[in-house]
């Protein structure tokens, strides 16, 4: 049964926006309080026997730890000198005009991995990017909260990027919006998806960002009012899109006009991964998503409570995936992102940061950098 989203057309209304979150204090102040035995936030027990239990402390555990990321994105981690301070991952992609280059949002601005394995720092301004994407053509667009000093509206609208992130220029919604959850569509140029927590609503474009239609997306929120963390683009089809978060996993075949539930619980990171490497004839185990005819595709996602998972027939089995993939539940995956000439080389990274690597699709992991 799909779930019934609405349509319109009309232009969001500039409306009072909240800044960038509670104070750091008082976010970590409310992750130690989370911790302390016999206090966990409730969240919806699935069960009543043991395992059901289990599983019903670890999800509304992750509510509450995800509730916190989103509002403040106040994990740090200790580094070297040579290593980034990263406070809360949003999101990571590809360079496509350099696939040795893996950019990473975070709370504090725009990191670059470059294969074979270092960090090359940040890349320009402190800005607060909770939504990001990469057109095909190598074009950046975010959202979120600009840092101290910088000319930009506070919230972003949608900025966009045209030199690798060193500078960063309005598209439109500035000072209107800032999407927590951001997508990109790879088969169809121009088109952009972005979800706003302020009015639950999913916003669609087809010129790059320069116009916008509002979609009602009521189903994309969770239990606590937190909308998706992650938007995914179908790679072949631009009508095709995953939302994932505390609501689980949703599909949309039709632009984001109605959803289809894949997975309950929570969901913090989704991939469609293509299924085949470009020029290798080399294949994976993939079926084509479900409701579309535009290639083989599997979707992998990291399920809050059952680790990293994979489809491989468009969501409606699973099959657990990610041996040697030894995630903290507090620290769970924030994306994942597949090569573009070899999709079966696969990267996840954690909240704060850590990075693993898979070279046969997903199955087995390493972990390539951690947080000292």
């Amino acid at each position: 049964m799909k779930r019934q989203g609405g349509s319109g057309n009309q232009g969001p209304r500039r409306q009072r926006q909240p800044g960038r979150g509670a104070p750091e204090q008082e976010a970590s102040r409310q992750v130690a309080s989370a911790r302390q035995a016999g206090r966990r936030p409730r969240g919806r027990r699935l069960s009543r026997t043991g395992a059901g239990r289990a599983r019903g402390l670890r999800i509304a555990w992750m509510v509450a730890v995800l509730a916190v990321l989103v509002t403040a994105g106040v994990l740090a981690w200790s580094r070297a000198a040579s290593s980034p301070a990263i406070r809360h991952v949003h999101g990571m992609t590809f360079d496509p005009r350099d696939p040795g280059k893996l950019w990473v949002a975070t709370h504090d601005g725009l990191l670059v991995w470059e294969e074979p394995g270092r960090w090359r720092g940040r890349v320009g301004p402190v800005v607060d990017l909770m939504g990001f994407a990469a057109a095909p053509d190598g074009t950046l667009y975010a959202s979120g909260h600009p840092g101290p000093g910088l000319d930009l509206a506070n919230p972003l609208g949608l900025a966009r990027s045209a030199d690798g992130g060193r500078t960063w220029e309005p598209v439109s919604l500035e000072g209107v919006v800032d999407f927590h959850a951001m997508a990109v569509s790879p088969a169809r140029p121009g088109v952009i998806y972005g979800y706003f927590y302020g009015d639950g609503r999913l916003y669609r474009s087809e010129d790059g960002g320069q116009t916008w239609t509002r979609t009602p997306a009521s189903d994309l929120a969770g239990p606590r009012g937190l909308g998706p963390l992650q938007l995914v683009a179908h790679p072949t089809d631009p009508a095709t899109l995953l939302a994932a978060g505390e609501n689980g996993l949703l599909l949309s075949t039709d632009d984001g006009q109605t959803w289809e539930p894949l997975r309950d619980g929570v969901v913090t990171a989704a991939a469609f991964i293509p299924g085949r490497d470009r020029g290798t004839g080399a294949g994976t185990d993939t079926a084509t998503a479900r409701g579309t005819d535009s290639g083989s595709v599997t979707i992998l996602v990291y399920d809050a409570a059952e680790g990293l998972l994979r489809s491989t027939d468009g969501g409606r089995t699973w099959q657990p995936a990610g041996s040697g993939l030894r995630v903290d539940p507090e620290d769970p995956l924030a994306a994942l992102a597949a090569h573009p000439d070899a999709p079966q080389r696969i990267y996840a990274i954690t909240m704060t940061g850590t990075l693993w690597r898979s070279t046969d699709g997903g199955g087995a992991w390493e972990t390539i950098w951690a947080p000292e």
